[in-house]
C-alpha cells in the first residue's frame, strides 16, 4: 500500500475568463505513450490550461490574457522551442524531433521546461490529435458541471466519466455502502461484483483502514489474491468531516500519475453532489446542523432569522445552553465517530443536539431557566459514564450560557480547555482525579486570563456573562437581602464561617445553613479548589463591573439573611 499527497494544482477550478481544459505533464504522458520520447524534464507539478500550436507560418501565439504562462504549453517543432520558451521564461513546450535531432547544449536553459517525442507523422495531424485529447477533456469537464449544476446524482458523473476514465468506479459512504457506481462498465471482478451484489464494502476492503488518510491522499492496493486488477481510492471529506471514499479497479487503463490526475478531476467535481446528498440526509437525521453551523462560522444573520431557527429547533428565548465538544480524531473509525455521537446523545437527559463540526462531534445541551440542571458535576459524571470513559475520547466543555447567538463563544470556550488540557491535568492531579476525559473552561479560565495574548472584549464579557455571583447579586436587588456579603465574606476568610458570623452579626450555623443552599441549590462544592477559585475570579469581575471593591458599597441597604426572614 501506498498513499500520496499531491497539491493543489489539480484541484484548481477553470481559470476567470473561460471554461478550460485541465491536462497535467503526467496525463499528457499517458496520451503520447505510444509515441518515442527524445527528451522527459525531471519530474515536476505542471498543470495546462492552454495549448498553443506554433509552426513556422505561424510565430504568434494567442492565448487568453488573463491565463498565468505556467499554464500555457506550446506544441512546436524542436527548432523553435528554445526561442519560445525564453520569451516565455514559465511556460512549457512539447515539441517533435525530426529523425536525427536531439537536444543538445543550445537548449540545455529551456531542458527542463521541455518534452521532446520523435515526429511519426505530419505535424498539423499531430496538432489535431492534441486539440482533439484537450477538447475531449474540456467536454468531459463541461458535462460533469452541467450535471452539479442541475442537482444530478453521483451515478451520472461516474457514468459521464466512464469514456475518460475507461475503469469500473463507486462511491461508497463513512458506513462503507454502496453509494454509486458506473452502470456503462460492469464489475471486472469477483470482489467488486460481491461490492455491487451486497451493496456494502467486503470485510476484506473494510478492514484496509482506508478512512484513516488524510483529506488529500491516494489509496493504492497492487494486484493481490483478493483482486487481480490493482486499485485507487481517494477519501471525500464535506468540511473536514469524512464522507466517503471514491475508489476505482484499474483494469483497463493502468494505474499511472496521469490516471490518478484525471481521478482528481473527477474528484473536484462530483465534491458538489456529495454535498448535496449529504445535506439531504442531514436534514433528515439533524435538521438544525445548518443553522447551528451558521451560528459557528460567524456568518452573519439577522435576529429574526436567529429567533425563527431557534424556535424551530423547539428552544425557548430563556434556555440555558452548555456546549460539549468531543474530540474524534481526524481519520478515525466512522464508527467510532457515530458511537461518540450516539453516545453524546445520552447527555442531559437527552435534551441535546449532536452534530459532527470540523474533526469533532459537538454536544449542544440545553435546558429551562435553572440553577443546576446543566450544573458542571453533572455534566462530568455523564462525561464519564457514557463518552470519555467507555470511548476514551476528551472533551471540552463551556460555561452554562444564555443566548443561543453566542454558540460561536461557547465554542471557544470548549476548545480553549481541550488545549490547556495538560495544564489541567497538572493542577487537578493533587485533589481531583486528573484523567476524567473531560476539561471545563472554567478550570482553564485563569491560565487563559493570564496568557499576555491580546484579548476579544465580546469574549471576556461573555466568560462573565451567566455567573452564580450575578445570579445571587439580582435577586438580592430585588428582594432587600445581602445573601452575596454573606457569600464573599465567606470565600473572602478562607471559609471561617465564625469569622462571618462575627462580621455580619450572625449566628455560626446561620453562616453555614445558607452556605450550604447555595451549595445544594447551584451543584458546587467550594472544598474543591477549583471551585473556590471560579467563585473568586467571579467576584472579582462582579467588583470591577460594579466599580465597587466591596460588596457592602456594592448592595447598598441590604438586608441580613436573618433580617429576611
Amino acid at each position: 500500500m501506498a498513499s500520496h499527497d499531491f497539491g493543489d494544482d489539480v484541484f484548481l477550478a477553470p481559470a476567470q475568463g473561460g471554461s478550460l481544459a485541465t491536462v497535467t505533464l503526467p496525463m499528457l504522458e499517458d496520451f503520447l505513450s505510444d509515441c518515442e520520447v527524445v527528451h522527459r524534464p525531471p519530474a515536476a507539478r505542471r498543470t495546462f490550461r492552454w495549448f498553443a500550436a506554433v509552426s513556422h507560418e505561424q510565430v504568434a501565439s494567442t492565448a487568453p490574457s488573463d491565463l498565468d504562462d505556467a499554464r500555457l504549453l506550446f506544441v512546436c517543432r524542436l527548432g523553435m522551442a528554445g526561442t519560445l520558451l525564453r520569451d516565455r521564461p514559465r511556460a512549457f513546450a512539447l515539441a517533435l524531433a525530426d529523425g536525427g535531432e536531439h537536444v543538445g547544449p543550445a537548449l540545455a536553459d529551456v531542458a527542463d521546461r521541455l518534452l521532446v517525442i520523435r515526429q511519426q507523422d505530419r505535424f498539423s495531424y499531430f496538432i489535431f490529435l492534441v486539440q482533439s485529447y484537450f477538447m475531449r477533456l474540456l467536454l468531459w469537464e463541461g458535462e460533469l458541471d452541467r450535471i452539479a449544476l442541475r442537482h444530478g446524482t453521483l451515478a451520472e458523473a461516474l457514468d459521464a466519466s466512464a469514456p475518460v476514465m475507461r475503469n469500473f468506479m463507486f462511491v461508497t459512504d463513512n458506513e462503507f455502502n454502496l453509494v454509486a457506481r458506473t452502470s456503462a462498465i460492469e464489475p471486472p471482478d469477483a470482489l467488486h461484483r460481491r461490492l455491487v451484489e451486497t451493496g456494502c464494502l467486503s470485510p476484506q476492503m473494510i478492514e484496509e483502514k482506508r478512512f484513516h488518510l488524510p483529506e488529500k491522499a491516494f489509496y493504492e492496493k497492487e494486484p493481490s489474491a483478493i483482486t487481480p486488477y490493482a486499485r485507487l481510492s481517494h477519501p471525500l471529506y464535506l468540511s473536514h468531516t469524512y464522507f466517503g471514499s471514491l475508489s476505482m479497479s484499474c483494469h483497463a487503463a493502468p494505474l499511472t500519475e496521469g490516471l490518478k490526475d484525471l481521478f482528481c478531476i473527477l474528484i473536484r467535481h462530483v465534491m458538489p453532489l456529495c454535498e448535496q446528498q449529504w445535506r439531504s440526509q442531514v436534514k433528515l437525521n439533524i435538521p438544525h446542523y445548518f443553522f447551528f453551523e451558521k451560528l459557528l462560522d460567524h456568518e452573519p444573520v439577522s435576529c429574526e432569522y436567529v429567533d425563527t431557527q431557534r424556535e424551530m429547533a423547539g428552544l425557548a428565548a430563556d434556555a440555558q445552553y452548555k456546549l460539549v465538544v468531543l474530540e474524534v480524531d481526524e481519520g478515525a473509525d466512522p464508527e467510532k465517530a457515530g458511537r461518540a455521537v450516539r453516545a453524546a446523545g445520552r447527555l442531559n437527559g437527552g435534551d441535546v443536539h449532536c452534530f459532527a463540526y470540523r474533526a469533532e462531534v459537538l454536544a449542544l445541551c440545553y435546558a429551562p431557566p435553572s440553577d443546576c440542571r446543566l450544573a458542571h458535576r453533572r455534566t462530568l459524571d455523564e462525561l464519564e459514564e457514557h463518552v470519555s470513559g467507555p470511548l476514551g475520547i476528551d472533551c471540552g466543555v463551556s460555561e452554562i450560557f444564555e443566548g443561543i447567538e453566542n454558540l460561536d463563544l461557547a465554542y471557544r470556550q470548549a476548545k480553549i480547555a481541550l488545549g490547556l488540557r495538560q495544564t489541567i491535568r497538572l493542577q487537578l492531579s493533587a485533589a481531583e482525579d486528573a484523567d476524567r476525559g473531560a476539561y471545563l473552561f472554567g478550570d482553564a479560565l485563569m491560565y487563559f486570563l493570564v496568557d499576555p495574548a491580546e484579548k476579544d472584549e465580546r469574549f471576556m464579557r461573555f466568560c462573565f456573562s451567566h455567573t452564580v455571583v450575578e445570579k445571587i447579586h439580582a435577586e438580592d436587588v430585588a428582594n432587600n437581602t445581602n445573601y452575596l456579603a454573606l457569600f464573599w465574606h465567606y470565600l473572602n476568610s478562607g471559609r471561617n464561617a465564625t469569622a462571618v458570623a462575627s462580621r455580619l452579626h450572625l449566628h455560626r450555623n446561620t453562616v453555614l445553613y445558607h452556605i450550604e443552599k447555595i451549595q445544594r441549590r447551584f451543584d458546587f462544592d467550594l472544598a474543591l479548589p477549583g471551585a473556590r477559585e471560579r467563585m473568586l475570579l467571579d467576584f472579582k469581575a462582579f467588583f470591577l463591573t460594579e466599580g465597587s471593591d466591596s460588596v457592602e458599597r456594592a448592595i447598598v441597604g441590604a438586608r441580613s439573611p436573618e433580617q429576611e426572614s
